[in-house]
């Protein structure tokens, strides 16, 4: 958008016409508002032979594409295998970190520490300054008792193994919470992103209609399971805020379920916490494998977008679709503030006067005339001298 030339004599003429010669007013604010998009993406375990080569060779690459085409603030990666690794010593987790080099994503990986960690994360941060962050390790044998555990451990073996084999996917009792608490440098402000991977899915009883009452069982302990893990995620987001202050709080992962009503995710909307992809489209059908979920705290983010990206490139990336979400902090709308000082003063004029040079959507949308003119000075100085909470 081109902005229309305005004779610096009726700049200057509102400026002081609003200014007065005063100090300016002073509020507690953040800067004005920008939105941040946060994602989650399950990358699809690739442990061993072709399939990390497959992985190293192409799939990380389709992978880095839609990074790249959303470009993420945050997002968080599940399966990212590190117990297996190429002749190089290469696991499908650090390949996946050499995508990130020399870009504006930080990557935080825990792999070197413990290798069931499979939930690396990027932050960008030309945006956003990491000030702390970890990993969390959640267990759930400390939740059900030994015994609990290994009633989980037999029934999971026996619903989900291989008829011939009996064999099952792996399943242990320690899951892995990651976080990073990052200072918004663009648009001020707090956030906290925290990132896990659950193993909610029960399908369906395959043994027989005389397992029923098993199978109802195995249920049972899933849920109980991986709701306790929703609880503890929760209570990390209240001890970090609780550390760190006001803060934002997003959380994302691999639910295996995009079923609400299920205690993995109902726990986060009991804390008062909103599903962004649901918020947005509703009860409309999901993608394949549309079992990701992107929660936030409402009362300081608003969701402007959520979306799976089903772009050709994710095809052959992995066997889920990566998600997103927009959303812009609440408590940053203070429109007038155009320099996040803190304080309404001819500055923020000298600055909405570059974004309107420049054309920029802060100020030429000021007013809902599409056009880029003198009214949308206007609209800046009645914004300026109603002031912000």
């Amino acid at each position: 958008m081109s902005a229309r030339f305005i004779p610096r004599s009726i700049l200057a003429g509102v400026i002081a016409g609003v200014l007065g010669g005063g100090d300016g007013f002073g509020f507690a604010s953040q800067a004005r508002a920008q939105s941040m998009t946060a994602a989650t993406y399950n990358v699809q375990v690739a442990g061993f032979g072709g399939g990390l080569d497959e992985w190293i060779n192409t799939r990380r690459h389709l992978v880095f594409e839609s990074i790249v085409a959303n470009q993420p603030d945050f997002m968080g990666f599940q399966e990212a295998f590190a117990r297996a690794s190429n002749s190089q010593g290469v696991t499908q987790q650090s390949a996946l970190g050499q995508l990130f080099e020399g870009t504006q994503w930080q990557y935080f990986s825990w792999e070197a520490q413990n290798v069931f960690n499979m939930n690396p994360f990027i932050v960008n941060t030309d945006r956003f300054l990491p000030v702390d962050s970890g990993t969390t390790t959640i267990d759930i044998e400390q939740f059900l008792g030994p015994q609990g555990w290994q009633e989980f451990f037999d029934l999971h073996e026996f619903f989900h193994g291989d008829p011939n084999t009996g064999r099952a996917h792996f399943l242990g009792p320690e899951r892995y919470l990651n976080w990073v608490v990052a200072d918004d440098i663009v648009g001020g402000g707090r956030v906290a992103f925290l990132t896990s991977h659950y193993e909610t899915f029960i399908g369906v009883n395959r043994r027989g209609p005389e397992y029923e009452v098993l199978f109802a069982r195995f249920s049972e302990i899933v849920n109980a399971s991986f709701g306790y893990l929703s609880r503890e995620i929760v209570a990390q987001a209240e001890l970090l805020e609780s550390t760190w202050g006001d803060l934002e709080v997003i959380v994302g992962g691999d639910f295996e379920t995009p079923d609400p009503e299920l205690p993995a995710q109902r726990e986060f909307t009991n804390a008062g916490y909103v599903e962004t992809w649901r918020f947005i489209n509703g009860g409309g059908r999901r993608p394949t494998r549309g079992i990701d979920n992107l929660f936030v705290t409402p009362e300081g983010l608003t969701i402007n977008s959520s979306h799976y990206d089903q772009a050709p490139y994710t095809n052959g990336a992995s066997d889920h679709k990566p998600l997103y979400a927009n959303v812009t902090q609440s408590s940053s709308l203070c429109y007038p503030d155009c320099n996040g000082s803190g304080v309404l003063d001819i500055f923020d004029f000298l600055c909405f006067q570059n974004s309107f040079v420049l054309g920029e959507p802060y100020a030429c949308d000021c007013d809902p005339d599409p056009a880029c003119d003198i009214f949308d000075f206007l609209c800046f100085q009645n914004a300026f001298v109603t002031g912000c909470p």
